[in-house]
């Protein structure tokens, strides 16, 4: 019924060898998508962000999400399902700040060598991209998973600014790595889903962020900060 509106999300739904197994998600699409008000808007979203990459970046992407359809985590659901699809949000970012023939990059076959995530040229110059994920705390997973009410600070703590240190610092050892010389610019894209869900903090978060990393500087690396699903 769906599938002329969201022709991309059917095409990981019909990968799954088993829809109806409980490690598979999109399990009852169709029916939340006319039960639920809130779901169909939801995926439009997504199959918005994923028309917008080309055939040889959807397949890539596609080939990637396709080992985590039925990958589903006791505690924390898909979430590797959706840090892999989250990379096309990177891709746009990619696309809006003006970069041409954007690509994701193969994984590597050396063992012990991590490559970025995606490559595009901007005014002649490469610019290489690794995407990080920071996920709701293991406090707030046990609270949504027991049903309880969870306590959402206003003020991110030292473990948030120790995973965003880490990342950015990751990122930015993949990145040299694969291109040792600089030549490149080189960005990290982060997507951050906060415990505050409904995003109340949303934009004392975001301030608290940008003072750290005034205050914090990793020499060397642009950071972007995408938009959470």
């Amino acid at each position: 019924m769906f599938r002329a509106q969201l022709p991309r999300l059917y095409e990981l739904l019909d990968l799954i060898a088993d829809p109806a197994s409980p490690k598979a998600y999109f399990q009852d699409f169709e029916t939340k998508l006319q039960v639920e008000p809130l779901c169909l808007p939801v995926y439009a979203c997504w199959e918005k962000v994923f028309q917008i990459l080309d055939e040889d970046a959807w397949k890539a992407l596609k080939d990637e999400a396709a080992q985590y359809l039925s990958c589903r985590d006791k505690r924390r659901g898909w979430h590797q399902l959706f840090d892999i699809l989250g990379q096309a949000d990177a891709y746009k970012h990619l696309r809006d700040i003006g970069c041409s023939k954007i690509r994701f990059i193969p994984r590597s076959d050396k063992e012990g060598r991590r490559t970025p995530d995606l490559e595009g040229l901007l005014d002649s110059q490469r610019v290489l991209c690794e995407v990080k994920t920071i996920n709701i705390s293991d406090a707030e997973v046990r609270a949504r998973s027991e049903h309880t009410a969870s306590n959402v600070k206003s003020e991110l703590d030292y473990g948030f600014f120790r995973k965003l240190q880490s990342d950015i610092t990751c990122a930015k050892d993949q990145m040299h790595g694969y291109d040792p010389t600089g030549e490149a610019r080189h960005l990290v894209y982060i997507s951050i889903c906060f415990d505050d869900w409904v995003g109340y903090y949303r934009g004392a978060y975001f301030r608290q962020i940008d003072q750290y990393l005034r205050d914090n500087p990793v020499p060397e690396i642009e950071v972007a900060f995408g938009r959470s699903r």
